[in-house]
């Protein structure tokens, strides 16, 4: 059945698609506003401003993570950024006695978001950390980037005028210069709650903004023999997959292979007596569709030869 993303616990792993690659995210928070989703890998390593002024709102990173056309958001397909709502979010300059609020839809999160356990009037979200320890008990805080490597992630907490807080590749609080270019950016996005995702029992669980499928298909040469192959049995196996069809032919390297639909483990006949190639070449192809992380196992062709 359906189910939404605010079904979902705390510390879920949900994947979004990034130009069509799907990418680990996950569920950091859920409330009336929305469900914060947080990118599991650092995405890109970025500096917060060109200049060493620690101010969030407007910086150079703030800017990049909003825009639709070259940044961040650029990412996401159309149905994608509709599920992505705006939310509230706290930001502060150096100096000020009290946090402002303002509306973003992609963010970096806050230094109390990280690691406050007692609000204040600057940092006013205190922390998650323990949500990511759910998705990760041994790794917690700590941050890789998508070679592998733990990485020093910026939050969006200013420390003085000039440096930012960022979160150490152990876990631990740092901060550093806003110019600084060495630190990645971990963006979090505010996603509707009544977001469809896949359905219960999916190995992997997919935003699915627009409630549609994902289509899985592939096909490939077998076996080559000398002998013309007669009759053929299929053995394959088919997970979070439904409308599966499955074809094998004996001549797959010719331009319009004869294709022969079957089902695993039952025997059919291969009736095409022509090819253009020197032997025998036994194809397979596979499609299938998936609410969620759907595949094939690599399929088994056994033959019966003239």
């Amino acid at each position: 059945m359906s189910r939404t993303l605010n079904q979902l616990d705390l510390g879920t792993s949900v994947y979004l698609e990034e130009n069509g690659t799907p990418k680990e995210y996950i569920l950091l928070k859920k409330d009336v506003d929305g469900c914060i989703l947080l990118r599991a890998q650092a995405l890109v390593a970025r500096r917060i401003n060109p200049t060493n002024v620690s101010n969030y709102e407007g910086s150079e990173m703030d800017n990049w993570l909003v825009n639709e056309e070259t940044g961040y958001m650029s990412l996401f397909n159309a149905a994608t950024k509709n599920a992505i709502i705006s939310r509230s979010r706290p930001t502060f300059d150096f100096g000020d006695s009290e946090c402002r609020w303002i509306s973003r839809r992609a963010f970096l999160l806050t230094q109390g978001e990280m690691f406050n356990s007692t609000a204040s009037a600057v940092e006013p979200l205190t922390t998650l950390a323990p949500v990511l320890s759910l998705w990760n008990p041994t790794l917690g805080r700590i941050c890789h980037n998508e070679s592998d490597q733990a990485v020093n992630w910026w939050l969006s907490s200013p420390n003085s005028a000039t440096n930012v807080y960022f979160v150490y590749s152990n876990g631990t609080s740092g901060y550093n210069i806003a110019s600084f270019t060495g630190y990645w950016a971990r963006p979090a996005l505010n996603v509707a709650s009544a977001t469809i995702v896949s359905d219960e029992g999916a190995d992997r669980i997919y935003l699915m903004p627009d409630q549609s499928y994902r289509e899985v298909s592939f096909s490939g040469k077998a076996l080559e023999v000398a002998e013309r192959p007669i009759k053929a049995v299929v053995e394959y196996e088919a997970t979070n997959l439904y409308d599966v069809v499955v074809e094998v032919c004996n001549n797959y390297g010719d331009a319009s292979p004869v294709w022969v639909p079957c089902t695993s483990g039952v025997e059919v006949d291969l009736t095409n007596t022509v090819k253009q190639t020197t032997d025998w070449q036994v194809g397979v192809r596979c499609y299938g569709k998936s609410q969620g992380y759907g595949y094939f196992e690599e399929p088994i062709v056994k033959l019966g030869v003239a």
